[in-house]
């Protein structure tokens, strides 16, 4: 079944190069039996939104401590959502940060401590989410060539467990005394 939609007032302001009016009519397509998301999308201007893109990077945070102060989780280092990584982080932070505050007397010495032992796996799993994320943009054809050949590289090359493996098996010996 075809749906007409009402007229609205921004289809005189459409162009075929408009991508907020297209990811506005998107939207509105997605939501359209959704109550209040419905009303609200339909009282949208498409000039007031900002189209950014699919995925951003948040730029990454040079010193995570200052004085009796410390940042944990995405405050941090706030990985790509298609990193699938975000909760883990901060609960690994946590548990780190706890380890450093209960062997390392001094606070600042403890925050010290923690973002030494944390920043370098962090920043890597941030890299890896900002690389993917360019591989989510491809032009049509780079994707039809994933299409192509990455059921042949998960098979071969591109095994999950290989490249995926250390990172989603990292454990912290809470027992060891934090360095």
């Amino acid at each position: 079944m075809v749906r007409e939609r009402p007229a609205r007032r921004d289809d005189l302001r459409r162009s075929p190069r408009n991508p907020r009016a297209e990811w506005l009519d998107r939207l509105r397509d997605i939501y359209s039996d959704e109550i209040p998301a419905a009303k609200i999308l339909t009282a949208t201007d498409p000039e007031a939104l900002t189209v950014l893109g699919s995925m951003q990077d948040m730029p990454k945070v040079p010193r995570w401590h200052r004085g009796r102060m410390v940042l944990v989780g995405d405050s941090a280092h706030a990985p790509s959502s298609s990193s699938g990584q975000g909760a883990s982080m901060a609960v690994e932070s946590a548990v780190e940060l706890a380890r450093c505050l209960r062997d390392i007397p001094a606070p600042e010495a403890a925050f010290t401590a923690y973002e030494r032992l944390r920043r370098a796996r962090v920043e890597k799993v941030i890299d890896r989410g900002a690389k993917a994320n360019t591989t989510k943009t491809l032009g049509p054809f780079a994707k039809t060539m994933m299409r192509l050949t990455l059921p042949i590289l998960t098979r071969t090359l591109l095994n999950p467990e290989r490249t995926l493996g250390p990172e989603q098996r990292h454990t912290i010996n809470w027992k060891a005394p934090a360095p």
